[in-house]
Formats: structure tokens, sequence, C-alpha cells
């Protein structure tokens, strides 16, 4: 079950309940949430904060082990989203193997 980033936008509900858990967020301030939930809080007008719900987000011992080519991941130890090229993961601004 990967983690994903969230946003709430200006004018939507701050507050949701999702499958007995309750999600709170200010417009600026993303949070993390379990892709399944994901699904629903977008549905309810939330945002992704990556390209896809496949783009998980945690520390960097959290990366997936096995990740495809071009497989994005928010590493919040790094502070930086990051991709893998096949055979490193990279910053995704920089280039830069992280």
């Amino acid at each position: 079950m990967p983690n994903v980033l969230v946003h709430v936008p200006v004018g939507a509900l701050t507050t949701l309940t999702v499958n007995g858990r309750k999600y709170s967020a200010t417009p600026g301030s993303p949070i993390t949430v379990p892709d399944f939930d994901a699904q629903v809080l977008c549905a309810n007008g939330w945002l992704l904060g990556g390209a896809s719900l496949d783009q998980a987000t945690g520390p960097t011992s959290g990366r997936p082990a096995n990740p495809r080519k071009g497989q994005r991941y928010h590493d919040t130890t790094v502070g930086a989203e990051i991709f893998w090229d096949g055979g490193a993961w990279r910053h995704t601004q920089t280039g830069a193997s992280s």
C-alpha cells in the first residue's frame, strides 16, 4: 500500500472521512494518505501531488524495491521528487543521483 501526496484546493471541503479515517488539510499544506484513500479524496475534489497514484511518498528507506523505469517517488528524507532511470534514483530537477 503506497502512500501518496494530496492537496486540498481552495474552495473544496477541507475535512473528509474516507474508509473510516478522517483527513483534514488546508490549501498549500499537502498530506500523505494511502493510495486507495487518495482515489476517494480526488473524487471529492482534492488533487494528487504527483503525476499519478503510483507516485508514492515516504522516507528513503520506503523507496520501491523493484521500481519500473520512470517511476517517481517523493522522498521525504531527501525532500525532493525523484525518479528511477533504470539504474539509479535521480532528482527530477537536477538529474543528480539520489
